[in-house]
C-alpha cells in the first residue's frame, strides 16, 4: 500500500506538471517567446500562493499526489522501522500522524484552489508545509536509520528519496539538474523532479519490506530466546 501511493504520487506530480509545460516549453526551447512567461512563480502549483494563475488542472492533479502522498506517510514508519515499545513506538507515531495530517491539509488546500480557480488558505498551512519539508524527511530518515537488525540499510534509501522529493531539493537543486537550466524563477520541469524520486521511493520500499520480520510487532517477538522457550513450556 505505500509503494502504491508513492507511485500514484509520482504519477500525479508529473500529470500536473504536464499540464503546465507541455507544448511550451519542450526540451531545448526553454528560452522561447513561450515559455519565459510560464516560468513565473504565479504559475506555481505546489501549494498555492497569491499571486497566482491557475494552469489547465494542474493544481487539481497536484493535489492529489500530496492525498496519496499523505497515505504514504502514514504508513512508511510501520514499514520502515516496525517500532517496538516505548518512547520509540510514540516517536513512530508522531512520525506517521503529524505528516500525514500537514500533506492531507495541503493537499486539500490544493485541490480546493484547483477547483475555484483562486488560492484558498487554511490556519497551520505554513506550518505544515515546514513539517512536510523540513520535520518530516528528518524524523523518517532517523527513524530508519535506528531500525533494528539489517532493516536500516534498506530503509534509510526509502527516507532519503522522500526528502529530495520535498519541494525545497526538488525544486531548487534536483529539479535544474536534470533539466540542465537555471530559470530566473521556475526552471521548467522542475516540479516533475520528484515523481522519479518518489518512484524511486515506491520501488525501494518494496526491496526493504523483506529485511522485516513478517509479523506485527508482539511480545512474544521481543522476548529473548529463553523468555520464548518458558513461554512455550508453559502453554504445553
Amino acid at each position: 500500500m505505500a509503494a502504491v501511493a508513492l507511485a500514484a504520487a509520482a504519477a500525479l506530480t508529473f500529470a500536473a506538471s504536464w499540464q503546465r509545460w507541455s507544448g511550451a516549453c519542450p526540451r531545448g526551447a526553454f528560452d522561447t517567446d513561450a515559455c519565459l512567461p510560464l516560468q513565473s512563480h504565479e504559475y506555481d502549483f505546489q501549494v498555492p500562493s497569491d499571486p497566482w494563475t491557475p494552469v489547465g488542472q494542474a493544481a487539481q492533479l497536484y493535489g492529489g499526489a500530496l492525498l496519496a502522498l499523505a497515505v504514504a506517510a502514514l504508513l512508511l514508519p510501520m514499514v520502515l522501522a516496525r517500532p517496538r515499545q516505548g518512547w520509540w513506538r510514540v516517536f513512530a507515531v508522531l512520525v506517521a500522524v503529524v505528516p500525514a495530517a500537514s500533506l492531507a491539509l495541503l493537499g486539500a488546500v490544493t485541490l480546493r484552489s484547483g477547483q475555484t480557480g483562486h488560492v484558498v488558505s487554511a490556519a497551520g498551512a505554513g506550518l505544515a508545509f515546514l513539517v512536510w519539508c523540513l520535520l518530516w524527511p528528518a524524523c523518517l530518515t532517523a527513524l530508519a536509520a535506528a531500525a533494528p537488525g539489517s532493516r536500516p540499510s534498506r530503509a534509510v534509501p526509502v527516507a532519503v528519496l522522500v526528502g529530495l522529493s520535498t519541494p525545497i531539493p526538488a525544486l531548487l537543486v534536483v529539479g535544474p539538474l536534470l533539466s540542465g537550466y537555471t530559470s530566473y524563477d521556475t526552471a521548467p520541469w522542475s516540479d516533475a523532479a520528484a515523481a522519479p524520486l518518489l518512484l524511486a521511493a515506491a520501488v525501494a520500499v518494496l526491496f526493504a519490506v523483506p529485511a522485516q520480520s513478517s509479523r506485527p510487532w508482539s511480545y512474544a517477538s521481543s522476548a529473548t530466546p529463553r523468555e520464548s522457550l518458558e513461554a512455550g513450556s508453559s502453554s504445553g
